[in-house]
């Protein structure tokens, strides 16, 4: 049954009409059907140098509201979240090996319980996470969220089984769509003006995001005024295109219109 669902599920995302970004959003909707999730994360790692700690950029995303996106890329930049996944990225990059682990895979140690990332989970209403990589050459990775709400269940080996053959069997899909102006420049930005940029690549205009980084207006102004210069852009517009690879947007993508993941 697993098998049939899988293989269904792969060829309906395939006929997809539309764009990588389509496509990708259709596999996760389908996936966290699949398995009970109810939101996901899809983005690529990358960094400058080896050993460097990677930037996670060109998110997409669906299942989260606008404030539980916000708190998730909070914990996506804490020093102690890069601590807990540092093993699972090694195994990604220096293996060149795909890999999904869960939440307890993850923090055998328990050190989540003990740190500010569990009050930013709790904040996010995470509860449970497991995390898939696929490497896309020697400085990037396609890596992959996916979610339960706080008080469900921890997902089943079965279900990561399921989410890993379902990400093994579509290389398409983790190596193409990624802007090489996103890989090269994204990295060098400072950890709130790339939480900014994100946000702006959601859709989101400059007082929804006055509103969920809770900051001055001033103060995000400022960030966007930087963003446009690192892009040699000046308006929002243009920052877009500079991420729409073969008629893809490549960067986030609303979740307003629907509280599906």
């Amino acid at each position: 049954m697993d098998a049939r669902a899988i293989v269904r599920l792969l060829g309906n995302t395939a006929a997809v009409e539309g764009g990588l970004s389509d496509k990708k959003r259709f596999l996760m909707n389908g996936l966290c059907d699949l398995i009970g999730a109810d939101a996901w994360l899809w983005s690529l790692g990358t960094w400058g140098e080896p050993g460097d700690p990677p930037v996670y950029v060109g998110i997409m995303h669906g299942g989260f509201d606008e404030n539980r996106f916000t708190k998730l890329l909070s914990i996506i930049e804490h020093p102690d979240n890069e601590t807990i996944v540092s093993p699972w990225i090694a195994e990604v990059t220096r293996q060149k090996k795909h890999s999904t682990y869960s939440l307890t895979d993850l923090d055998e140690a328990g050190l989540f319980s003990n740190s500010e990332v569990a009050d930013l989970m709790e904040q996010a209403d995470i509860g449970e996470l497991f995390l898939s990589g696929y490497p896309v050459d020697e400085s990037s990775m396609s890596a992959i969220g996916v979610y339960r709400a706080s008080g469900e269940a921890l997902f089943s080996r079965r279900e990561l089984k399921i989410a890993h053959l379902l990400f093994k069997e579509i290389p398409w899909l983790h190596s193409a769509g990624w802007s090489q102006e996103m890989s090269a420049k994204a990295p060098k930005l400072y950890p709130r003006q790339r939480v900014v940029l994100n946000l702006m690549l959601d859709g989101l205009g400059r007082k929804q995001i006055v509103f969920e980084m809770q900051l001055t207006e001033n103060t995000v102004a400022g960030y966007i005024k930087d963003i446009y210069r690192h892009f040699g852009v000046s308006s929002h517009a243009q920052l877009m295109s500079k991420f729409l690879v073969g008629n893809t947007y490549t960067g986030g993508l609303s979740t307003r219109a629907s509280g599906h993941c």
